[in-house]
């Protein structure tokens, strides 16, 4: 490795831009319809930056009359995590299927220096309220994610089945038809068969080796359950992946506390990616979802290397193996990176992607990592090389 590589990878690195200051955390909770019931429901504020922050907290959405916040407005000091509770009356005569709204924390500008007017622009999160309402007899709310293409080229179509209705379905498939550019259809694709009972979530996938020459497809997948079908369609490309997980970062955990997971994520593509997030699912023992979390979104630049973070809360959290998967979601791609999080005391261990440091290291994010403190030595033996190189020329010329 010569030293103008080096030089690029530590420029590189020293470049990495740093995370949203706010973040929330759970980024979402779902309940089923009960007509005048009350939810009371914790969540909590992260300021990650290193400066005092304020914060005015704002209801929006389907049940802005609804809910009540503890708190409206505040001030948080650099690293705090405050807690907050919002309480929720449901409404009567929802109508069936899924209800939306949200509490917003909104991070305010800075003040002026010279004047009482805010400067920058205001930046947000959220944590959403989800009520689901059944529908009478059976109902399957669906959707359609391309994963990949994968390195070996394999593109995989997933199909996230909710089951809505009051009754089971007793047998779910779908037929997914890919078309070309000029609307040909190039392929046809059935995926596996599943049952799933009144509020049970399952996926059914099909999988496919394009033998296509790069460009954008269209996927129109037909779903088939009981009696009833319905069509969902997808634009995808087959080409070279745009977006690269470089690895993720867990720091300063202690169970039973917020994690903060910080995903490197590298933009190979000779474009601007904007609105880039990530979603990361952890599943416990029996595979059932037991975490849901979301990113915020960003605009990742030409061979920029950016990170997102995610916050998890771990109360109730067990130590122990837990399995995990990141989808990476932008333009009309959904890239999927399976993993395992070994959940302890002082530290989550990234099994499967990546790099990780854990609360025990003393250097703060990416600098901990000892490649980067590796080349730091490299570069600094190199150049007294040089100089010693130098010298010694300097002096051989002198005696001629």
């Amino acid at each position: 490795m010569n030293k103008k590589l080096l030089i690029v990878l530590l420029i590189g690195l020293f470049l990495v831009e740093g995370a949203m200051a706010i973040g929330i955390t759970p980024g979402r909770s779902t309940f089923d319809y009960s007509p005048g019931s009350v939810k009371n429901v914790d969540f909590s504020v992260i300021n990650s930056e290193d400066k005092v922050i304020d914060v005015v907290v704002l209801v929006q959405g389907e049940f802005n009359e609804s809910i009540s916040v503890s708190e409206v407005s505040f001030s948080m000091q650099p690293g705090e995590s405050k807690t907050l509770k919002y309480g929720f009356t449901m409404p009567p005569n929802l109508s069936p299927g899924s209800h939306l709204s949200e509490v917003v924390a909104v991070q305010l500008p800075g003040r002026s220096v010279t004047s009482e007017a805010f400067v920058g622009a205001a930046v947000g999160v959220a944590t959403q309220i989800i009520v689901d309402v059944p529908y009478p007899g059976k109902y399957l709310d669906a959707s359609l994610n391309v994963i990949g293409p994968s390195d070996d080229g394999e593109v995989t179509f997933v199909m996230p089945l909710l089951s809505r209705g009051e009754l089971d379905v007793v047998k779910a498939n779908a037929i997914v038809e890919i078309f070309g550019p000029f609307n040909d259809q190039i392929d046809r694709l059935n995926t596996n068969t599943v049952s799933v009972n009144s509020g049970e979530r399952k996926e059914i996938v099909a999988n496919w080796n394009p033998e296509v020459a790069p460009g954008q497809y269209r996927a129109v997948a037909t779903l088939v359950y009981d009696e009833e079908t319905r069509k969902i369609e997808k634009t995808f490309s087959v080409g070279e992946r745009l977006l690269e997980i470089d690895g993720v970062d867990v720091n300063d955990f202690r169970l039973g506390g917020i994690a903060k997971f910080e995903v490197l994520v590298s933009n190979q593509w000779s474009d601007a990616i904007n609105g880039v997030f990530a979603e990361m699912s952890v599943f416990n023992k029996a595979g059932e979802v037991m975490a849901e979390i979301k990113s915020p979104t960003y605009d990742i630049h030409s061979l920029e290397k950016k990170l997102m973070v995610l916050f998890w809360d771990t109360a109730g959290v067990s130590r122990g193996e837990y399995d995990a998967t990141i989808l990476l979601k932008y333009s009309d791609k959904s890239d999927q990176h399976d993993f395992k999080l070994d959940v302890r005391d002082d530290e989550i261990n990234v099994i499967g992607i990546g790099y990780v440091i854990s609360s025990e290291d003393t250097g703060g994010g990416l600098f901990s990592n000892g490649l980067v403190v590796f080349l730091v030595v490299l570069v600094v033996v190199l150049v007294i090389v040089n100089l010693l190189w130098f010298l010694y020329l300097r002096k051989k010329i002198a005696k001629k």
